[in-house]
């Protein structure tokens, strides 16, 4: 069959058959509307993830100096051990660092103790305590609506 005599009898079919044609053609417009919306809500979760979510929660392009691991649930009794006989990171240590770094690479310090905060009204409750310093707030892209983030 020529192509010319193929067209014209599907543009014949189509006008023969118009219910049929109208739901194919809108089953096919409701199938890219839902690709296109499925390929960019995955691009937008994938952009939210790399730049806000893992930013906050891990800092872009960044290394952590830690005397334990992060995550480390699951860890033997040797293996708790050896890391008790890592040696602690001191301010100097930091220091010894950030003066290798390239210039103008941010750097951050934080600190966290389990602490027992107590008062009057309530019975002494054990509380975590962060101390930052440096760009720490610029690195893990938090914004402050109050208070200050200074000393």
């Amino acid at each position: 069959m020529p192509f010319l005599e193929a067209i014209r009898l599907a543009l014949t079919q189509i006008r023969v058959q118009k219910l049929k044609s109208f739901f194919t053609l809108i089953g096919v417009m409701i199938g890219v509307m839902f690709l296109i919306a499925v390929v960019s809500i995955v691009e937008g979760m994938s952009r939210y993830m790399e730049d806000d979510f893992a930013g906050r929660l891990l800092g872009a392009n960044t290394f952590t100096l830690r005397r334990y691991p992060w995550f480390g649930n699951n860890t033997t009794r040797q293996e708790w051990m050896e890391w008790q006989r890592r040696p602690r990171i001191f301010h100097g240590d930091v220091e010894f660092v950030r003066g290798v770094l390239p210039p103008g690479v941010r750097w951050a310090i934080e600190s966290q103790r389990s602490l027992y905060a107590s008062s009057p009204y309530v019975r002494p409750k054990q509380v975590e305590a962060h101390a930052v310093e440096g760009e720490y707030f610029t690195i893990k892209k938090y914004d402050l609506t109050a208070g200050r983030g200074d000393r």
